[in-house]
């Protein structure tokens, strides 16, 4: 079993996907301010995700903010690229972890 799971992630990080995450992670490495945006941007995405997790709906002003947020770091062409290759591999990587859950009959709750 645990040979497939490596070959598993032997195929996963000769990904187009990971490739392209990697040399965007890469492009962003080294510039702090970048770093920083980015870092608060996902800090802000989870506090959200944990007010929804918890039952409570996000008021308009809240997913603007976010919205707004993120508009103004896709200015920044690296950190644009690097959102999106950042979302490309978790797509992928939730669709790998629906295909193993599907397969063994459990619905795994980060995979919806």
């Amino acid at each position: 079993m645990y040979d497939h799971a490596h070959s598993l992630a032997r195929a996963l990080k000769e990904s187009q996907e990971y490739k392209s995450f990697q040399a965007a992670r890469e492009k962003i490495k080294g510039k702090p301010a970048a770093e920083q945006m980015i870092a608060d941007f996902h800090k802000r995405q989870m506090e959200l995700q944990a007010e929804v997790l918890q039952g409570k709906e996000l008021t308009q002003e809240q997913k603007e903010g976010l919205e707004r947020l993120y508009n103004v770091l896709i200015q920044d062409l690296d950190i644009r690229d690097y959102l999106m290759a950042e979302q490309r591999l978790g797509t992928l990587l939730s669709d790998v972890y629906k295909i193993i859950g599907e397969a063994v009959d459990v619905d795994l709750p980060f995979t919806k």
